[in-house]
């Protein structure tokens, strides 16, 4: 745990149970243009793609998904520097699209070419 995460644990005793970090490797695809918000912050949607095998229960699976991303600010122009097709690692957080929606995004909070 980062001194950051030890500091909210204190202040939040169920803060080990809200652990809530994904970092995974693959594709830009479907890079939407930029927009901005009111307040002219940078937005960026789209999509990464995702193949890889892990093992479960002994046995070798093949993976295959795409997950929706965004990117605000700094790091919109990061991804959108990147551009579609670059191979990536992504480290962010997962939330729903909105808070009618079931559905999955992936708010980035860092970014590399692999």
């Amino acid at each position: 745990m980062t001194q950051a995460q030890q500091k909210k644990a204190v202040s939040n005793p169920d803060a080990k149970y809200s652990l809530n970090q994904l970092v995974i490797s693959g594709k830009i695809v479907d890079l939407n243009i930029p927009r901005y918000t009111p307040a002219g912050i940078m937005v960026t949607e789209f999509r990464i793609s995702h193949v890889s095998h892990q093992e479960e229960a002994g046995i070798q699976r093949r993976i295959e998904l795409e997950l929706a991303a965004i990117a605000l600010a700094n790091m919109a122009e990061k991804i959108v520097h990147m551009g579609s097709g670059s191979n990536i690692e992504l480290t962010g957080f997962i939330t729903k699209k909105n808070r009618l929606s079931n559905q999955l995004v992936l708010h980035v909070s860092d970014a590399r070419i692999i």
